[in-house]
């Protein structure tokens, strides 16, 4: 039984090598001589590149125009961060400049020559903070003119938190919005303002402040305060004209009468002894 299967193993072995002996003979190469010879398969490989050129060939027009449109596109957006970049650091520096002088015009200029920056996003918080502060003085000193200057304030730091800015800049914006609307007597809106301070930046600088405030206009009392003080009539003093030549200056008011000294009726006494 052994043997017979021996002999039946090589009878496939040998029809193998028949099969590729034939098939040598029909393709003219032999199989080893393919694993053996370098040169016949760097051929195939060539042939293979050649034909995918060849495929390409139509298209080749269409290829190089996006090619290079991919790389305008690379110039194009190294220029533009290059240029971007710049004009950052320079309207930074022209924020900073500014700061120093204090000028009005400053912020101005920050603003329209970088619009979208940074800079000029905290040059118009600066602005807004200016009109706060004036405003918020005019109130006890001029009160008709601290309207428009706090309504000033008011659209500066809307403005500012339409671009839907974050961190520092929105914490502050949306801070000075509240002060704001304190001053013009809106205390619903203003204790809302506080209150979103308190809430959006728990860990920032005015979160306590802003939730003492709007703890503060939620009493009672502090909303009786701001109608009285509503009410008041508060205007700078008038001051008197200078003379003109040849008229004399207005005389002084009169000045009350004082309570007599207490040795005075011990003089007139003795005027009468006298």
């Amino acid at each position: 039984m052994a043997t017979r299967g021996r002999h039946s193993g090589n009878r496939h072995h040998q029809h193998d090598r028949e099969h590729d002996h034939d098939h040598e003979r029909e393709h003219g190469i032999g199989l080893g001589e393919l694993q053996a010879d370098p040169e016949i398969r760097d051929n195939d490989l060539a042939e293979k590149t050649v034909e995918f050129i060849d495929s390409l060939r139509p298209h080749l027009n269409t290829l190089l125009l996006a090619a290079a449109g991919l790389l305008l596109a690379a110039v194009g957006w190294g220029l533009v961060s290059s240029q971007s970049a710049a004009t950052r650091s320079q309207s930074w520096d022209a924020y900073l400049a500014g700061l120093s002088s204090g000028e009005v015009q400053s912020f101005d200029e920050v603003i329209r020559r970088y619009p979208g920056t940074p800079a000029a996003e905290w040059s118009r918080l600066v602005l807004a903070d200016m009109a706060l502060t004036e405003g918020t003085e005019l109130l006890f000193s001029d009160k008709d003119r601290a309207p428009p200057r706090l309504q000033a304030a008011v659209d500066l730091y809307s403005s500012i938190l339409g671009t839907r800015p974050s961190g520092m800049l929105a914490e502050r914006a949306t801070f000075g919005l509240a002060k704001a609307r304190e001053s013009l007597g809106q205390l619903d809106e203003a204790r809302r303002g506080y209150a979103a301070v308190a809430a959006e930046f728990p860990t920032g600088a005015l979160a306590q402040l802003a939730a003492t405030h709007a703890a503060e206009l939620g009493r009672e009392s502090s909303r009786q305060w701001y109608d009285w003080f509503a009410a008041q009539k508060i205007a700078p003093p008038q001051q008197t004209p200078p003379a003109s030549a040849g008229q004399p200056a207005a005389e002084p008011a009169a000045q009350p009468a004082t309570e007599p000294q207490a040795d005075e009726p011990q003089e007139k006494s003795q005027d009468k002894q006298e």
